[in-house]
Parts: structure tokens; sequence; C-alpha cells
């Protein structure tokens, strides 16, 4: 039951009013991924999740800055769905987040695999994301090609157990498809290349144009990719220009390559 307004406010109300009053708008957005995988999918893209964490500790404790008040956010959900009911799940998110939060997302990514559904499933999927104007990371036929475009070009289809056994012996250690790891794996590994796996999916892509579930091997996980990287680098630059990133942006907000960071000092801008 909603409070009489004629009540007076309770110290609770007050305190959460008075936090609505001094929310600032999200200096670079806000990004929700709905994924069809519970761990695979989630535990790689919680790596971004945990930057922007680290981002604002690093603003809180170097500058002084309580970034928290500029509601940023990147929201991973893994929700064990197929394609058709994942993106009617990330419909019912954001419609939720909106009515009860007031929450408006930048960036809706939906983001799952070929695998064994039925190719017309598997393509109205795609295009009933990108009708919701939500953005699609799709695999064909799995996540973990994604992974193995890091080490080598890959343009034949392969199948699931392969790429196990394939990135079994690129990581010279056993593949566990639910890693928490994984990204970190992937960044120290001195033969894969984040750069190169982006290179490799748009050659894929390039090649493979049209009926996306008869197209084997392919994926757009590096447009999502690209998003999150250029993302964080942003909120980066603008709280806590000292933080170091592992890869190298050509970022709008100090106009330059920052290879090491700029030299300016925090919040300057604000």
């Amino acid at each position: 039951m909603a409070r009489d307004k004629r009540l007076p406010q309770s110290k609770k109300d007050r305190k959460r009013r008075e936090q609505k009053k001094n929310a600032r708008k999200p200096a670079v957005g806000r990004v929700l991924i709905v994924c069809e995988g519970e761990k695979t999918e989630p535990n790689y893209f919680k790596w971004w999740q945990k930057q922007l964490e680290n981002i604002r500790r690093a603003a809180k404790s170097k500058c002084g800055i309580d970034v928290n008040s500029y509601n940023d956010e990147i929201k991973v959900k893994g929700e064990g769905k197929n394609t058709n009911s994942l993106v009617k799940k990330a419909v019912e998110l954001t419609e939720q987040g909106s009515i009860d939060h007031k929450i408006n997302y930048t960036q809706v990514w939906c983001v799952f695999d070929r695998d064994s559904f039925k190719p017309e499933n598997y393509n109205t999927a795609i295009e009933q994301a990108r009708a919701e104007d939500f953005k699609v990371a799709y695999s064909n036929e799995a996540f973990e090609l994604w992974y193995l475009l890091h080490f080598d070009y890959v343009n034949t289809g392969v199948s699931r157990k392969q790429y196990k056994k394939m990135l079994t012996k690129r990581l010279a250690e056993k593949y566990k498809k639910n890693d928490p790891e994984i990204y970190e794996k992937l960044l120290k590994h001195p033969k894969a290349d984040q750069q190169e796996a982006i290179e490799n999916a748009k050659k894929l892509l390039n090649k493979n144009a049209g009926d996306y579930a008869n197209h084997n091997p392919s994926t757009t996980v590096f447009e999502l990719v690209e998003s999150l990287n250029d993302y964080v680098w942003r909120f980066r630059c603008q709280f806590a220009p000292t933080y170091s990133l592992p890869y190298s942006h050509d970022c709008g907000d100090c106009k330059k390559s920052t290879q090491p960071p700029p030299p300016y000092s925090c919040f300057e801008t604000f």
C-alpha cells in the first residue's frame, strides 16, 4: 500500500528521497547483458563489471569522489533460457527496471548460441531482439568459438566437443566450461590476443553475411566486447585516469590514444 502523502515522512523515506534527489545521471550509461547460459557467458562478462567497481574504488580512494551517485552500471544476468525465451526475458527485465526503479538502459544485449535449436528459432530470436532495439551477441555454434578466435582464425564449423579439445590444447590445461577466471587466463596467455579475436570474428562475418543459422562458424560477441571496452575506458578517463586497463583505446574523453594514461587531474571536467 502506498504511503499517505499527508502523513509525515519517516527517517528512511527522507533518506531515500534525498538519495534520489542527489543521484546524478549516468556519465557513460547503463548496460544490461542477458545471457542464455547461467555461468559460462556471465562469468566472462563479469570481468568488465569488476573493472567498473575497481574504478569506483580508485576514484573514491585517490580523488575522494563518490562515483556511485552517477548510477552507471553493467548488469549481467544468466537466465538459463533458450533463444526466443531469452529475448522475452530481456523485454521483461527492461520493462520491470523502468517501472520499479526508473532505470533506463543505454544498451541491452542478448547473448545466446546456435546450440541444437531449430534454424528458424535462432534466426527469429536475432530478428526479434533487434526489433526491440536490443543488440545481439550470438555464436554459431557455441560461445567457445570466441575464446578460440583469440588463438586462431577458425573458418570451418566444429562441434562443441571439438571446441573443448582445441581450447584444452591451446590453453595448455583442461578447459572448464564454467571457469570464472577464463577472461584472465586469455588475457595473460602469451599466445592469446583479444584484438586478434576481434579481427578474426569480423572476417567470419564478412564471409558469412545473411542467414545466421547456416553460418557456422560465426559470432558477434566481438561487438559486445568492443562496446564494453569503450564503456569502461570512458568511465575510467572521467573518474580515475591513473587506473590501469589491459588494453589501449582511442578515447573520446582524452582526445588521443591513451597508453599510458593521460596526465590530467581527476574529475576536472565536472
